[in-house]
């Protein structure tokens, strides 16, 4: 079992890639207007990943806040563009395990506690991306007609889930059957249940929702206008038809078993957006250009993020937490302790003072 875990990201992984490469073999064509996007476009859709990267720090540094941890700008910023790096290029999200690893080495923040808040970021996250993606999709059938059951189902389960989950104030889950299920479900919980003590933490994390997702629609829109795409009927795809796409596509982070979702967050958009009036190849180019504008600009800041963790806070090795220490980091989060009261954390001065950052120990309150 432990060996078919490993195998099967990279299985499914090659699977896509081959797939999409005999697609864009048979339809090249199609996807010759890449070499024909302006400069402009390129870098305005760099600048949005960019601030998308820092939107991404802020959400951990409001998370961390409710530990007693206070990030500065370029360390969250470095935290956030190693993290992008490790998911873009390890399968399962293996990037997000380095923020646990780091918080541990450095303010020895528990990985349970962090891993356990960090998944009911991603509920907050889904919920009001769901309830986006609805509200869209109801604009969208008024105005043109479009509607896909599949799609709108999917929101609408998820939309409900995430809801019931976060009003209720202690919902039961051992109804679930499958106990991995169960137990990732359990974690989310608990995270929640640590921060929804914090008001202002969950206010935080929901406008933090809300700006990442503007972002994505807003990068998706320009990538639409870079390639002049225009839609079965001969309009350009408007905003709302880009808001749409861009949420779809967000919904390939529930199955991200490859790097970044590698395949199957085109495969995805391939074949969930043609009620859109946007076809297969447009789709897939898309796709295709907003992962290598992504990828390029975390590589362009991997460099800088990666000699800053280094040098300044003394961490032996990004390459290692990356690759290796993150599989310990999930591996630990399997238990999980009992919530702690609110305002979650606190630490003693003096101990801060006497250790040093490096040794910081958090305890929870009460």
């Amino acid at each position: 079992m432990p060996l078919i875990r490993k195998i099967l990201p990279y299985a499914v992984l090659l699977a896509c890639a081959f797939f999409i490469y005999l697609y864009v073999r048979n339809n090249l064509s199609d996807f010759t207007k890449i070499y024909e996007i302006s400069t402009p476009y390129i870098l305005l859709i760099g600048c949005a990943c960019v601030v998308m990267l820092i939107v991404n720090g802020l959400f951990l540094r409001a998370l961390t806040l409710s530990f007693g941890i206070d990030l500065d700008f370029w360390e969250y910023f470095s935290i956030s563009v190693i993290t992008n790096f490790g998911n873009i290029f390890l399968p399962m999200r293996g990037g997000t395990g380095f923020r646990g690893v780091y918080l541990k080495s450095r303010y020895d923040l528990e990985y349970s506690y962090f891993v356990s808040s960090l998944g009911a970021t991603y509920l907050v996250g889904f919920c009001i991306t769901s309830i986006a993606a609805l509200f869209c999709l109801g604009l969208f059938y008024a105005n043109r007609g479009g509607y896909s059951l599949p799609v709108t189902l999917a929101f609408l389960g998820i939309a409900a889930l995430t809801t019931w989950t976060i009003a209720s104030p202690s919902p039961s889950l051992e109804w679930i059957p499958v106990r991995w299920v169960r137990e990732a479900a359990n974690q989310v919980l608990s995270g929640w249940n640590i921060i929804r003590k914090s008001r202002k933490t969950v206010r935080q994390l929901c406008w933090l929702s809300l700006l990442n997702l503007v972002i994505c629609f807003l990068i998706t829109w320009l990538e639409f206008a870079a390639f002049h795409v225009k839609d079965a009927h001969g309009n350009e795809i408007g905003f709302l038809q880009a808001s749409i796409f861009s949420a779809i596509g967000m919904l390939s982070f529930l199955i991200s078993i490859t790097p970044a979702a590698l395949g199957i967050k085109e495969s995805l958009l391939m074949f969930s957006s043609q009620f859109l009036g946007i076809t297969q190849s447009q789709a897939l180019a898309i796709a295709l250009l907003d992962r290598s504008i992504n990828v390029a600009v975390t590589c362009l800041f991997f460099g800088f993020a990666s000699i800053y963790i280094n040098k300044k806070f003394k961490i032996s090795s990004v390459a290692s937490l990356l690759l290796g220490e993150h599989r310990g980091a999930w591996a630990s989060c399997r238990q999980l302790p009992g919530t702690p009261n609110s305002d979650l954390f606190q630490e003693s001065t003096v101990a801060r003072q006497e250790k040093g950052p490096e040794k910081n120990r958090l305890t929870p309150i009460g």
